[in-house]
């Protein structure tokens, strides 16, 4: 019967043959209708059935393709010309392409239909699809081929998908491969019929990451007749839809991801959008357009992709689009965050707690890694969980002091009203019950390239950590696919918590508590023994008090530097005790211990330990090469305490003049003594201006020395009561000495001089050795405890003869400095042969008094300018300047001048232009540059009779 004859618009959808195809109906939303249409006056080779049980006719797939890619995804104009009652209603019909290109006629002439006899119902473009067809079997084009061969290799080997083994077909071309395929059909919207390019090997594929609604279970073959038919779920054609618009028929990217556990193939699927064929993810189409959930087994298989598809199905259920039109969000206690910020980490609370630095505002964040759970810390009225400690000692090894790139997460309601989920986090994390709080989560990326890691994968895979199972709506973390395949990973290996060992129990001594400062004295022979000793600074207590975990000897101490006294933090009254005022910089130094050692590794010498069982000593951060007491002291932040001998840790004492002199923190409102202000001292040393006969017994550096007053009678007297014992007929001492004992001690010429006890090294009592500073030359040595002897009454009585002196104007460089050695060299020549020198009193310096010990240095620093004797001969410090071995060094707020100053000015004039030394590449620097710290011995007269 004939067709009505109607010119109508339409997409095609799909091209079943070479001569039929199926066109949807123009639609401005919902799902359009759908007409098949077969060619009218055309027969195209038949297609094989799917299961192979028949074959293809020769070009059937070749003709398939010719249309499928010149109509699919085009609009068209169409009509229904005739339609067959004999063959259920089939309707024939012609199909242009941009209103003037006749389908049919194509096909044709491309050799893949024939043109049916004349005679019937026919098409009314007959004559145009005659013409075609016999300039193709002119040209002998495709059915009309005389070559044999060309018809056998036309015929498509037809394989049944259910033949196909998805897992060998995996492993063989590999996880995350892109494979080419054509969708033959859409069975859902998450499920796809496809055939490999170019094998042709049919596969079903699921698309990994969603479950789109079913369209129900077809019925079995056996059932029923009149059995309902199967009702789709909610959203399952729109989703089905969706997907067949922009997938059927079309070739699409495959990114194989798994196999199900029905051995189905589960892929990413890429379509091409656009002239540009830029592909687009299925998946998420599917996620955001709320026509698919997300599927959290194949989440899982591909962790690149999960968090996007996460965050897109989130964005649809809180827009209520498609399946989610009526989702009311459960009660959480978690909300999402999106921060990213860069920052060092300055503490680690717990296996899975941070305090991060932000770099851009200096601020300390505390950040608890997403979607983990580690053991719990001890506390006071719990133990640690087993491998607590493990956890936590492993991110503080990897990542303390490091600089790290946080990704903010969520955050999360903990305790309180919380739900129970958030209150078993809560417990977990140690919040107290019935305590609410808000807790960010994010994840901790540190290093770069090859050597990057997520501080929560490391902490999976060493067994040390658990996964958090979300509950879909929960926020997690972007790497969770990455964190579950670090637990498996952990569970198969049977590390820590994983495995049947148990976690190694905790033994350690606290010598840190109250009350233990009886055990503390105990401990401490062993320390002293051990030299130096490798430790983990665990909490800053305050900026000068530390606790120190030793665990070579298994103990746990409070720790000070040696000397150094911090600002107090201040303290209300309480319990009977008064209250402390708060000093003036405090908390900055207690900041800037924690930024330097909390949580370091650290090397401790200890040299003693206080009434409260304080260790006392040196801590260096090996690092980045910091001594503690020296650093705070340099930067203002300490000061030496009043008794403290610094003479035996020359370094705190040139870091903490360094500080004094500039006038930072603590020494902000320092006023420096007038010169010349100054008694002279028990040596004999004179005023300002006064002309002494000296002797040079000590040269420090390149300015500093130890003089004798060569008119002082005391020396003599003191060498004549040295030489009149016979002291190695005395016994050797028996009782161990103490730092600032006086002693007589044998130097390395074999004659005995007066010394006092810097140090004391007793590793073995019965052979120590000690530090000993010659007090009437100012040179030091080690001494053996044979070469030590009590020290007579008499000679106890006179005070040291060695007086500390600089070079008055005079400002040189440092031992480690250019020309350091070679200024040093030149003084020591100069005034080291033991020649008596003419000095003049310039000025006078208060130094840091010697405290308790004897003989450590007078109190007082001469700044003198020597001379040789000889009549008009420059000074030495004017020589030493000449030479371009140093500058000078003007006193500041001297009203008039002095020959002495002058001379050096001339003297750095003429090295100036002369070009040496200093000179050499023009002007060195300011003359105030600061003076550097204590220098190493160079040159010594040493003790002299």
């Amino acid at each position: 019967m004939a067709g009505q004859q109607v010119w109508l618009r339409g997409v095609v959808k799909e091209v079943l043959s070479g001569d039929t195809l199926v066109v949807a109906g123009a639609v401005k939303s919902g799902i359009p209708p759908e007409k098949r249409l077969t060619l009218a006056s055309l027969i195209a080779p038949r297609l094989g059935r799917r299961d192979g049980s028949t074959p293809d006719e020769p070009f059937a797939w070749d003709a398939r393709e010719f249309l499928r890619k010149l109509t699919v995804g085009k609009p068209v104009v169409f009509r229904v010309e005739y339609t067959l009652d004999q063959s259920a209603g089939r309707e024939f019909g012609s199909v242009f392409l941009n209103e003037r290109d006749n389908v049919a006629v194509a096909v044709v002439a491309a050799g893949y239909a024939k043109v049916r006899p004349a005679g019937g119902q026919q098409s009314a473009f007959y004559e145009d699809l005659a013409r075609a067809q016999e300039q193709a079997e002119a040209k002998a084009l495709g059915l009309w081929t005389k070559d044999a061969a060309a018809l056998e290799a036309a015929v498509r080997d037809v394989t049944s998908s259910d033949a196909f083994d998805a897992a060998s077909f995996l492993a063989a071309t590999g996880k995350g491969k892109p494979v080419q395929a054509l969708v033959e059909a859409v069975i859902s919207g998450s499920m796809l019929r496809a055939t490999l390019l170019p094998s042709l090997q049919p596969v079903a594929v699921m698309v990994a990451g969603v479950a789109a609604p079913s369209m129900g279970k077809r019925p079995d073959a056996d059932a029923a007749e009149g059995a309902a038919a199967p009702q789709p779920e909610a959203g399952a054609r729109e989703a089905k839809h969706f997907t067949e618009v922009r997938t059927l028929q079309r070739e699409v990217k495959l990114t194989l991801e798994g196999v199900s556990q029905f051995g189905v193939l589960v892929a990413s699927v890429s379509y091409p959008v656009g002239e540009s064929g830029q592909g687009e993810d299925l998946a998420s189409g599917l996620l955001q357009a709320g026509l698919a959930r997300g599927a959290e087994w194949s989440l899982n298989m591909m962790p690149g992709a999960a968090f996007h598809l996460r965050e897109a199905e989130r964005a649809a259920r809180q827009a209520r689009v498609g399946v989610w039109h009526a989702y009311v969000p459960p009660p959480t206690a978690s909300a999402k965050l999106s921060d990213d910020f860069q920052g060092t980490v300055t503490e680690v609370v717990s296996g899975d707690c941070l305090m991060v630095r932000d770099a851009a505002s200096g601020v300390e964040r505390r950040v608890t890694l997403s979607s983990i759970r580690t053991p719990r810390m001890g506390g006071r009225d719990r133990a640690p969980e087993a491998w607590a400690a493990e956890a936590r000692e492993l991110l503080r090894s990897r990542l303390i002091g490091r600089p790290v790139r946080v990704s903010m997460e969520y955050t999360r309601r903990v305790g309180g009203g919380a739900t129970d989920a958030a209150a078993a986090i809560a417990a977990a994390r140690g919040a107290p019950a019935g305590e609410e709080r808000l807790m960010a989560f994010g994840s901790v990326l540190s290093g770069e390239g090859e050597a990057r890691f997520n501080a929560a994968e490391l902490l999976l895979q060493r067994g040390l950590a658990q996964l958090v199972r979300h509950r879909a709506e929960e926020e997690r973390s972007a790497h969770y696919a990455a964190l579950v395949a670090a637990e498996e990973a952990a569970k198969a290996a049977k590390r820590a918590q994983w495995g049947a060992r148990e976690a190694p129990a905790p033994r350690v001594n606290d010598l840190s508590a109250p009350g233990a400062a009886q055990r503390a004295r105990a401990h401490l022979p062993f320390l002293q023994r051990a030299g130096k000793v490798r430790g983990v600074v665990e909490h800053v207590l305050s900026a000068n008090r530390l606790k120190v975990s030793v665990a070579k000897e298994g103990v746990t101490l409070a720790f000070s530097p040696s000397g150094v006294r911090c600002p107090a933090r201040g303290q209300a009254a309480s319990a009977g005790r008064a209250a402390v005022p708060e000093e003036p910089y405090w908390a900055e130094a207690l900041a800037f211990v924690r930024d330097r050692v909390l949580q370091r590794d650290v090397v401790l010498e200890v040299e003693g330990v206080d009434r409260i069982g304080t260790f006392l000593g040196t801590l260096h951060v090996p690092a980045g090469k910091l001594d503690l007491g020296a650093a705070l002291l340099a930067a203002g932040l300490a000061k030496l305490h009043p008794s403290f001998d610094a003479s035996r840790h020359p370094e705190l004492a040139a870091a903490e003049e360094a500080a004094r002199s500039k006038k930072l923190k603590v020494w902000e409102k320092y006023e420096a003594p007038v010169a010349g202000a100054a008694e002279a001292d028990e040596a004999g040393a004179g005023g300002q201006g006064e002309t002494l006969e000296v002797v040079v017994t000590e040269v420090q550096d390149a300015t500093s020395f130890y003089f004798q007053n060569a008119a002082e009678p005391r020396v003599t007297w003191i060498a004549d009561e040295l030489a009149a014992l016979d002291l190695g007929a005395t016994p050797p001492q028996t009782a161990l000495l103490r730092a600032g004992d006086k002693c007589v001690a044998r130097y390395e010429d074999g004659q005995w001089y007066r010394a006092s006890v810097e140090r004391v090294h007793a590793a073995d009592p019965t052979a120590p050795e000690y530090d000993i500073y010659f007090v009437d030359f100012g040179n030091r040595q080690r001494a053996k405890g044979a070469a030590v002897r009590p020290m007579d009454a008499a000679l106890a009585a006179v005070a040291p003869q060695a007086t500390p002196a600089t070079l008055a104007f005079v400002k040189a460089p440092g031992l480690d400095d250019e020309y350091g050695v070679d200024a040093a060299s030149m003084l020591a020549e100069l005034v080291g042969s033991g020649a008596k020198l003419s000095a003049v009193v310039e000025s006078r310096e208060r130094v840091q008094a010697a405290g308790k010990q004897w003989a450590a240095q007078a109190a007082v620093k001469l700044h003198l300018t020597l001379r040789s004797g000889a009549e008009g001969e420059s000074s030495v410090n004017a020589k030493l300047v000449a030479a371009g071995l140093a500058r000078l060094a003007a006193p500041k707020g001297r009203g008039s001048s002095s020959p002495a100053l002058e001379e050096v000015r001339a003297a750095q004039d003429q090295a100036r232009r002369s070009r040496v030394g200093l000179w050499r590449y023009g002007d060195p620097g300011s003359d105030s540059e600061e003076e550097g710290g204590s220098y190493p011995k160079l040159r010594s007269a040493g003790p002299r009779r």
